[in-house]
């Protein structure tokens, strides 16, 4: 138990203990970097992870932009402030809001993920590889940075700012890594000028046509992930060893990028899953470089 739980509250240590299970079952590589960090962050760690997860899902899990919306609203008022009752009825915010106030999270960066899943519903017209950029701050930038507060006991050392080309990096995977499902069945968030400048369109992806122009943007879109994950590992090793396990998912982000590469001329076919065993394996050799 951390120091988020006091002893005595059995409803918080129980909320921990779905978030761990919950953690471990769809935010793996999170997970795996809550068990590198000190034992006071790790039930914290996990919250966080599973909040992300619950606010990713808000969006698969309704039709309706609207009903998706209030959901996210409701996130919102349950781990800031307000619907107390409600909050403590449910897991992972009751133990986000525990970690909150046990690590000083500002709530800046909590807002940026719930924005980043607003702009997923209703992506703009012109979504220009530099708005790319910045719902990726918003999304698992801010996801990072949260993460990071955490694994050094409330303190903000990320002094170099690695989660920002880290959180690039990971944002234009999970939107290539998405694209056998989300292509077609609504707006995506793949960048409208980089397709131009491959001689492709929009029209292209969402009508699943893998055309040169497609693939070669997607191929882009790649080096610049790779490039992104580069520099994220050069500002870690000159950063303080205790925000490290905030950075585990940049672990398995090769393993990743190496299947979307097998996968270079056919980018909407589903490419094939990487085990949990080499995951692990892919992170603990990270690990090791640090």
């Amino acid at each position: 138990m951390t120091a988020a739980a006091p002893s005595g509250d059995g409803a918080l240590a129980e909320a921990f203990k779905h978030c761990a299970a919950l953690a471990r079952a769809n935010a793996r590589d999170q997970w795996l970097g809550a068990l590198f960090a000190p034992a006071r962050s790790r039930d914290a760690l996990c919250a966080l992870a599973c909040f992300d997860h619950e606010i990713r899902q808000a969006r698969l899990r309704a039709r309706d932009p609207n009903l998706v919306a209030i959901r996210l609203a409701w996130w919102r008022e349950a781990v800031l402030g307000g619907r107390d009752a409600e909050a403590a009825g449910s897991p992972v915010a009751l133990a986000l809001r525990a970690a909150i106030g046990a690590f000083a999270l500002p709530s800046e960066p909590i807002e940026a993920m719930l924005d980043a899943r607003l702009t997923e519903i209703a992506p703009p017209e012109a979504f220009t590889l530099a708005a790319f950029e910045r719902w990726a701050a918003e999304s698992e930038g801010a996801l990072l940075r949260l993460a990071a507060r955490i694994a050094a006991g409330g303190q903000d050392l990320d002094s170099q700012e690695a989660h920002r080309p880290a959180g690039l990096s990971l944002g234009l995977a999970r939107m290539l890594s998405a694209l056998p499902i989300e292509a077609g069945a609504g707006r995506t968030l793949f960048p409208a000028d980089v397709a131009e400048r491959r001689g492709a369109t929009l029209r292209d992806i969402d009508a699943r046509h893998a055309t040169a122009g497609v693939v070669a943007a997607c191929a882009e879109l790649r080096a610049l992930a790779r490039d992104r994950l580069a520099e994220a590992e050069r500002r870690l090793k000159a950063s303080p060893a205790p925000i490290l396990p905030a950075f585990v998912p940049l672990g398995a982000l090769r393993v990743d990028l190496a299947r979307l590469e097998r996968n270079a001329a056919r980018p909407f076919d589903p490419p094939r899953q990487a085990s949990a065993l080499r995951r692990q394996w892919a992170v603990w050799r990270w690990t090791r470089r640090f």
